[in-house]
């Protein structure tokens, strides 16, 4: 009996069969094994042989009628896509509307629709809250109704190993702002430099005469259980490297007190023991949304004990501080032109934010 691994019986016999047929082992005429003798070798019943054989004829590779059977009729696949782009992506808020605004607009301009991923399956896979069994469900599902494209938030629960496996039915495959993955898929990238972004804030940091500095972020539990890493463990390590080239010293204990859920009062206390000036944050609402009750207790005022600098640029706080836009309206533009441009071939740009002076960095 053949074993079957993760993914459903029938998109695995379909995977091994369509693998087959590709590489030549069933040449075009040949008559697939019956479903009676299929089912036996997998161990699985005809019905779950049926609609593994469904994808393939969709796909255009087999014909199947009754009393005959499975036939190839050709060795290569004719995509039949759908006009529906799948956005398996934030959204809402101050950016990521803008980013939903801006797909829309240049989707339907072009006859498509697009279509996003529950944000209740997207919120709970950020934080690990999510069975992941559910979220590859939906992301089945979308990919086997065979869309145009997918634009595709490079976070650390997507199933890559899944993405990569169904090139053939996405379509088309777009990832933006972030890409953790460690293998580079055959797709476009439209992804934040974060390196850009880190020399910003350390030169702002350093005109305005800060000599040391950290970087204050969400308290990440799972960051040491994952090889994949979430986006502001990057940006922390561009800070790092800017500090390094640029000569300012940079105390790095603190994001992972902060990842590692260390005492949070403890951790804003040794900002004034350290001497640290300035802080980087990993989004403009992380010291209110998150350390808010330490903040206002241990009386820290901002900016005048801390200088900080956001990251998203979310101005809808009560009081704005100096923060660096992503753009995300040129982020969501070029990723629809790449999604809609004849090329195949792999292409990778790093949109620069823009850093907006409000006035949250001090002059020491």
């Amino acid at each position: 009996m053949v074993s079957l691994a993760k993914d459903p019986k029938y998109l695995q016999m379909a995977e091994k069969f369509r693998n087959e047929i590709l590489s030549g082992v069933y040449q075009q005429g040949s008559r697939l094994p019956s479903d009676e003798i299929i089912a036996n070798a997998y161990g699985i019943n005809k019905r779950t042989v049926a609609a593994g054989m469904a994808q393939l004829v969709a796909e255009g590779l087999i014909s199947r009628t009754p009393g005959r059977g499975s036939i190839v009729v050709r060795q290569k696949i004719v995509t039949k896509h759908t006009n529906a782009v799948v956005c398996v992506t934030h959204s809402g808020g101050d950016v990521y509307s803008n980013m939903e605004s801006e797909i829309i607009t240049q989707a339907l301009k072009r006859g498509f629709y697009p279509v996003w991923v529950p944000p209740a399956l997207f919120n709970a896979g950020i934080s690990y809250r999510l069975d992941s069994k559910q979220f590859h469900q939906y992301m089945e599902h979308a990919i086997n109704n065979m869309p145009y494209g997918m634009i595709v938030h490079g976070e650390r629960f997507i199933p890559y190993d899944m993405l990569e496996r169904n090139l053939s039915k996405i379509g088309k495959l777009v990832f933006i702002c972030n890409y953790p993955n460690t293998k580079v898929l055959p797709a476009k990238y439209v992804l934040i430099d974060y390196a850009a972004a880190a020399q910003k804030v350390v030169t702002h940091f350093k005109k305005k005469g800060h000599r040391k500095m950290t970087f204050l972020t969400t308290p990440v539990k799972t960051i040491d259980k994952f090889l994949l890493k979430p986006p502001q463990y990057h940006y922390h390590l561009a800070l790092k490297k800017a500090c390094l080239e640029l000569g300012m010293e940079y105390d790095e204990t603190i994001p992972f007190q902060m990842w590692n859920s260390a005492f949070e009062p403890d951790i804003f206390r040794s900002l004034h023991e350290k001497k640290i000036t300035a802080a980087a944050l990993s989004s403009d609402s992380v010291l209110n949304c998150y350390y808010g009750n330490y903040k206002t207790n241990l009386k820290i005022r901002i900016p005048e004990d801390l200088s900080v600098i956001g990251f998203y640029d979310t101005y809808g706080e009560a009081r704005p501080i100096t923060s660096l836009n992503i753009r995300e309206r040129e982020i969501a533009t070029m990723a629809m032109e790449m999604l809609f441009e004849d090329s195949s071939k792999t292409k990778k740009i790093y949109i620069e934010p823009d850093l907006i002076d409000r006035g949250s960095v001090l002059k020491q």
